[in-house]
């Protein structure tokens, strides 16, 4: 096998300077027939403007000549009139006739004046970005495949976990469909997937894959068996399910009540409410970082974060409230009309506020630039779009509106008006069913990850189940809210109400 190897190796060598030395001649003759075209070009483009100039030319001296012919006939007329105004002079009671020569004189100076021969003189204007585009860009490059071909530089290092599919994205300075790239994806153990590449608009590619089990990946991309840059691309796969647990909150703050929800900032930190103006907050490694202090009369007890880095929170004073990411209040929701105690998800396209109220067993709505009460979903009852205690309404992409029908024990969606219900999440102990769920998170593929009284469990955007994300022997005591904090790795932060503690589950 050694000695096979050893005698690979000086054919390989030899076989890439060929084909080195083959690259080279080619990029000669490009050069070649580069400077051929642009001269072709340049000698083309002048012969269009001599031919424009000739035909200016031309067209001048056309209208000069009939512009002196012109002038030749109407000296003629002046002529005759100087005549005529000789004899009128001689004979000084003719007055009428003398005014009518006048005004024929008048005329005619008035139509020398329009034959006045235009003084014109053409000019040839060089244009001014031609240099400039030389002086810039040159005639071309020479490159290698390793300047071709670029590997995002996001994309170089990454870490998902083990199923997660993944994209790594490579853009191309040559405009040419027919993909080239070649890529190969391989585990330090010798495990291999199959990544599949596709040719995007704008000369891009988009290489996408998962891997099957957890430990240090490679990815190959190559041209002509050569690597493009930023290859290989280093991926570190984890694996699945609880990856750490924070201390008790009465660990880190004296007189601390119980955790009711997190919410993920945008610097990678976790904001974590325990139905107290104190707000804590920890890193993904579940490390206390510090406290955030909510005006006096604010108990937060479920949060969102909006993309413009508002946060709003329902208060268990019987409001919910609007603030900036330093906790100072911007306004308040529904202050005079019900308790507005569970969760609440924000549809920025539509500026709509959406609150679960158990004791009114409905979801409100609120316009978030008017503050107004736009109306509410839902009523008490069992059958579809009725309710029983909803605790937490989440927004898919589309605007859907998924509501946690907590004591009836099932999940709901909406349509985007709310007017058509449908049951997707049915009762029950076994998993891909629910008991008392609390959470509907929605993560950015449209799944729905659902925390229930005994088990924390992933569905796709229609309620069909994937996976269970938390074990048996995680120690789970009533989870509350829940908050995606990172997509690569997908992680998720969850509230545990019964251990008042923080879970991080890789799913």
């Amino acid at each position: 096998m050694i000695l096979k190897k050893n005698l690979k190796n000086p054919w390989t060598s030899l076989l890439n300077h060929t084909r080195f030395k083959t690259n080279t001649e080619l990029c000669r003759s490009g050069i070649e027939i580069r400077k051929k075209k642009l001269h072709q070009k340049v000698e083309e483009e002048s012969q269009k403007l001599m031919l424009d100039l000739d035909e200016l030319s031309k067209n001048r001296e056309k209208a000069n000549a009939n512009k002196l012919g012109n002038l030749d006939s109407m000296k003629t007329q002046v002529s005759s009139l100087k005549t005529s105004i000789n004899l009128t002079v001689g004979q000084l009671n003719k007055k009428a006739n003398f005014d009518s020569l006048e005004r024929k004189i008048e005329v005619l100076e008035a139509d020398i004046d329009t034959l006045s021969l235009k003084f014109v003189i053409p000019t040839f204007i060089t244009s001014p970005h031609i240099n400039k585009l030389i002086d810039n860009e040159g005639i071309g490059n020479i490159v290698t495949v390793d300047d071709r071909f670029i590997v995002a530089q996001t994309d170089r290092s990454i870490t998902v976990t083990t199923g997660q599919s993944f994209a790594v994205e490579v853009s191309s300075l040559i405009k040419d469909k027919e993909c080239k790239l070649v890529a190969t994806l391989t585990s330090s153990s010798g495990e291999k997937a199959s990544p599949q590449v596709k040719y995007y608009e704008k000369d891009e590619y988009r290489i996408t894959s998962t891997c099957n089990c957890e430990g240090d990946w490679k990815m190959k991309i190559t041209v002509a068996d050569e690597h493009v840059k930023g290859s290989p691309v280093n991926i570190k796969v984890e694996k699945l399910g609880l990856v750490r647990t924070s201390g008790k909150l009465t660990d880190y703050i004296q007189g601390a009540h119980q955790v009711s929800d997190v919410m993920a900032e945008t610097n990678g930190c976790v904001l974590v409410t325990s139905v107290s103006k104190e707000i804590l907050r920890f890193n993904q490694s579940g490390s206390f970082v510090g406290t955030l202090l909510a005006p006096h009369d604010i108990k937060a007890y479920r949060m969102h974060k909006m993309s413009n880095g508002n946060i709003v929170y329902s208060n268990l004073r019987n409001c919910v409230v609007m603030c900036d990411d330093k906790l100072s209040t911007i306004c308040t929701f529904g202050k005079d009309k019900s308790k507005l105690q569970g969760g609440l998800d924000v549809d920025e396209n539509k500026r709509i506020l959406y609150v679960a109220d158990g004791d009114e067993h409905c979801v409100f709505k609120f316009n978030i630039d008017k503050k107004s009460m736009l109306g509410k979903i839902g009523s008490k009852g069992s059958k579809a779009g009725k309710f029983k205690h909803p605790s937490d309404v989440a927004i898919t992409t589309k605007g859907n509106i998924v509501v946690a029908d907590t004591e009836n024990d099932r999940i709901q969606i909406f349509n985007e008006d709310g007017k058509k219900a449908k049951v997707i999440i049915e009762h029950g102990e076994e998993d891909g069913k629910v008991i008392h769920p609390s959470c509907v998170t929605v993560d950015a593929d449209d799944n729905l990850i659902i925390s229930s009284q005994h088990k924390v469990q992933l569905f796709d955007k229609n309620g069909n189940f994937i996976r269970r994300i938390d074990r048996k022997d995680d120690g789970l005591l009533l989870p509350l809210g829940s908050a995606v904090i990172s997509y690569r790795p997908r992680r998720l932060a969850v509230a545990y109400f019964g251990s008042n503690n923080i879970k991080f589950f890789n799913y």
